[in-house]
């Protein structure tokens, strides 16, 4: 846990807004984009509740929130009221960068795996920075390979039953993009 928050802390000093402001380091009288940066949060946790929301998860975004790096979770920051798709959508273009804990049931949830696609393609179009954490799973068999072995083959045969060919294929792909950052 701690090397991960280290990780963490040091990737939040080395990421710097796609719109180009930097704060400089010279002078408080430099001139600086007076634009804010577009980040609300620093970090948007991306995890499925029931695997980890009282162990692994709680416990990490503890450990940041004493780092006084904001975090955005669904189950704490959604506003009330608000399309929920939206606002999450929101979050991830409006957060620094994406730590996505893949759980056991991570691919059995249709919200997971929407924010998975969101935060891809945010890293696609934009450089999001994505950090990976395998929770009870392997990245090279779970992850990998989603729709022929491991333990979210079985949530994806569900998937496949209920939505088009082309949702679940887009969550595969993500599944398996993910598995290849390190």
């Amino acid at each position: 846990m701690a090397s991960l928050l280290l990780f963490l802390l040091l990737a939040l000093v080395a990421v710097r807004p796609a719109n180009g402001f930097r704060r400089s380091v010279h002078t408080a009288a430099a001139t600086t984009d007076p634009r804010p940066p577009p980040w609300r949060h620093h970090v948007f946790l991306s995890h499925r509740g029931p695997d980890g929301r009282h162990t692994f998860t709680d416990h990490l975004d503890s450990a940041l929130q004493r780092k006084r790096i904001k975090v955005f979770r669904d189950d704490h920051d959604l506003p009330r009221g608000e399309n929920v798709t939206e606002a999450i959508s929101r979050a991830i273009e409006e957060s620094m960068l994406s730590v996505v804990v893949l759980s056991r049931g991570y691919a059995s949830s249709e919200y997971c795996l929407d924010e998975l696609v969101k935060i891809m393609h945010c890293r696609k179009e934009n450089g999001h920075q994505v950090f990976p954490v395998y929770y009870k799973v392997s990245p090279d068999d779970d992850v990998a390979d989603p729709s022929s072995s491991g333990v979210y083959k079985a949530d994806l045969d569900r998937h496949k039953r209920r939505h088009s060919y082309d949702r679940v294929a887009t969550w595969i792909h993500a599944l398996r993009s993910i598995s290849h950052i390190s």
